[in-house]
């Protein structure tokens, strides 16, 4: 009884950390993962962050490792998918707050002059001046839905949520396929530039700057779980060679697309020179958090007040009991 109550006690006071987790800065028409922040907002973000310890990732293996104590309100800034805007916006903004962060890159959308697959799909859904009344799929599996808003019907934002279930479970090279077929489908082929990633040269330039990291993010993004350790494996892997050869430097940091992870994820990285692996699960972290499974908090697109307000409540200790 009373090695448990030591146990929770110690539990209580032990220091924690936050990963902070952002996908763009921009201000879309519509964010049905709320994964944009606002260019404004994010400076917000960043005058709050000020009066926390930001470390980089570099930082945090060695908390993680036990060879470094963690200062007080430690605090990791990631942002997900390689986003031009995380280039033209969050560069400069980081810059001028002089503030740490890691960047987890896709490598097969490199310089891409395409949206991924669920922003198209949020474009063709959400943003069609006139979605037909009806939507019949033969692959992967037959489907009719009738579109519109009355009872027995598909809204759009619904069909938009349930096609992004379908298409997160195909293999990458059946994306274009579908999308392109949705979009004959919906009579709306215009692919948005402002959705693009950063090209090589922009990612090596935002390399060349000692605040910034290149992390891994797999080759095409896939929801790990839902394929076979062979496919995982040469995924991550891949991923992580490619941005080897391309930054000249060992990759050492992966974050899971859409968060997920199973046991042949683990193994994988486990032979792998990954140091750090970062999920989506919203917790924070304390030093003796598994190096390979590091929660994260998405951060919304809030003003300053209503970040810190977030970020005080994250920041906290759980009860004693």
């Amino acid at each position: 009884m009373l090695r448990s109550l030591l146990s929770k006690v110690k539990n209580r006071y032990a220091r924690r950390g936050v990963v902070l987790m952002y996908h763009r800065i921009a201000n879309p028409i519509s964010d049905p993962w709320d994964l944009a922040v606002s260019p404004e907002n994010f400076e917000e973000h960043l005058k709050v962050l000020k009066a926390y310890n930001v470390i980089s990732v570099n930082e945090l293996t060695g908390i993680l490792a036990k060879k470094n104590k963690m200062p007080s309100n430690t605090t990791v800034v990631t942002f997900d998918d390689g986003y031009r805007d995380n280039y033209l916006v969050a560069k400069p903004l980081l810059e001028k707050f002089n503030t740490p962060a890691t960047f987890f890159i896709p490598t097969n959308s490199i310089g891409e002059q395409q949206e991924f697959w669920w922003d198209a799909l949020e474009r063709i859904c959400l943003q069609s001046a006139n979605l037909p009344n009806k939507l019949i799929l033969t692959y992967p599996e037959d489907i009719s839905w009738n579109i519109g808003s009355s009872k027995n019907m598909v809204s759009p934002s619904d069909l938009y949520f349930k096609l992004c279930i379908i298409v997160r479970k195909m293999p990458a090279t059946q994306h274009q396929a579908f999308i392109k077929a949705l979009e004959a489908w919906a009579n709306n082929t215009d692919n948005r530039s402002e959705y693009f990633t950063m090209d090589k040269t922009e990612l090596l330039d935002l390399q060349s700057n000692k605040l910034f990291t290149i992390g891994a993010h797999t080759m095409t993004h896939p929801f790990l779980p839902d394929f076979h350790y062979d496919y995982q494996k040469n995924e991550i892997l891949g991923g992580i060679s490619f941005l080897n050869e391309l930054t000249d430097n060992r990759v050492k940091y992966l974050a899971y697309p859409h968060g997920g992870w199973n046991q042949d994820t683990l193994d994988i990285l486990a032979d792998s020179d990954v140091e750090l692996a970062f999920t989506t699960d919203p917790h924070h972290f304390k030093a003796d958090t598994y190096h390979l499974t590091i929660p994260r908090f998405q951060v919304g697109n809030w003003d300053g007040k209503t970040f810190k307000f977030h970020l005080k409540n994250w920041m906290k200790n759980n009860s004693l009991f």
